[in-house]
């Protein structure tokens, strides 16, 4: 195998970039959101819950990294987690691979957590119309986290097909194997 191409998006746009897509994300996704559900639903709003709302806010991250996990399951013992602090008080957790692995199985991982979590709290939301306004804020928010993971999943669809994904500390590097002429 050797490298068809390094990837890391930290790198590539920028820290500060990334957080003004992923803020443009989160408007758009809350806009949209509260525009179509207020459509379809008329019922009014209550605050009750609101700190049940502001509990699901800080987990949702670990959530959603917990998908990630779940998603490779079976490679747990090749995966290592590790917590970094950015902007001196954020917590980031990280979770590294070991051992390559599949393009298709890598982009099922990164998309996990989009799809189900943001399928959950629509599902929510459309059941508890009295609480439209938190899970609009939900959706928006997992929307704009989930932005880099996206990001990924964009370039890696263009990789070829037998691609095989490695973490390194320079970011992600795509594998292919060596072409016979």
């Amino acid at each position: 195998m050797h490298c068809w191409k390094i990837l890391n998006i930290q790198h590539h746009y920028g820290t500060t970039r990334i957080i003004l897509m992923a803020v443009c994300i989160f408007l758009s996704v809350f806009s949209i959101s509260y525009v179509m559900l207020n459509l379809t639903h008329e019922e009014h709003f209550t605050d009750r819950f609101l700190s049940l709302f502001a509990i699901t806010v800080l987990t949702l991250y670990p959530v959603h990294k917990f998908m990630h996990f779940i998603a490779l399951y079976d490679l747990r013992h090749h995966l290592t987690l590790r917590v970094r602090v950015q902007f001196f008080f954020i917590p980031v957790l990280h979770m590294r691979l070991r051992e390559p692995i599949s393009k298709n199985r890598y982009i099922f991982a990164l998309l996990t957590p989009f799809i189900f979590l943001n399928a959950l709290i629509l599902l929510g939301t459309l059941l508890l119309p009295a609480y439209t306004h938190y899970g609009t804020l939900l959706l928006a928010y997992h929307s704009g986290l989930c932005l880099i993971d996206i990001l990924y999943v964009k370039y890696l669809w263009k990789s070829p097909k037998e691609a095989q994904i490695e973490e390194t500390p320079k970011g992600y590097e795509i594998l292919v194997p060596p072409t016979i002429s």
